[in-house]
């Protein structure tokens, strides 16, 4: 007698990794921590997981930062450098 298991096994699934908020901030171009809370008061950035009670210790879940990094650049290359916001200062424009 032969056993046959007619479902392939399941592929292995690929936990998701908490990033601390200093690494968040990292890989969303190095903003500050001040800039990436206001983002998420605004509702522009994914809200953070408390990690403890009352929320004073936070992580941000890699896939959603990947897939906002991924939104941005998307948004970016449809809108090419016509898209992009001049900056007032006189000297700030000389620099980009």
């Amino acid at each position: 007698m032969h056993l046959v298991n007619p479902t392939p096994p399941a592929s292995p699934v690929t936990p998701d990794r908490l990033l601390p908020t200093d690494e968040t901030c990292s890989r969303v171009g190095g903003v500050s921590k001040s800039t990436l809370l206001a983002w998420v008061r605004e509702g522009t950035f994914p809200a953070p997981i408390p990690l403890t009670p009352g929320g004073t210790r936070v992580a941000f879940l890699e896939s959603q930062v990947n897939a906002w990094i991924q939104q941005r650049a998307q948004v970016a290359a449809q809108l090419g450098t016509a898209g992009r916001a001049k900056s007032p200062n006189p000297r700030a424009r000389a620099t980009q």
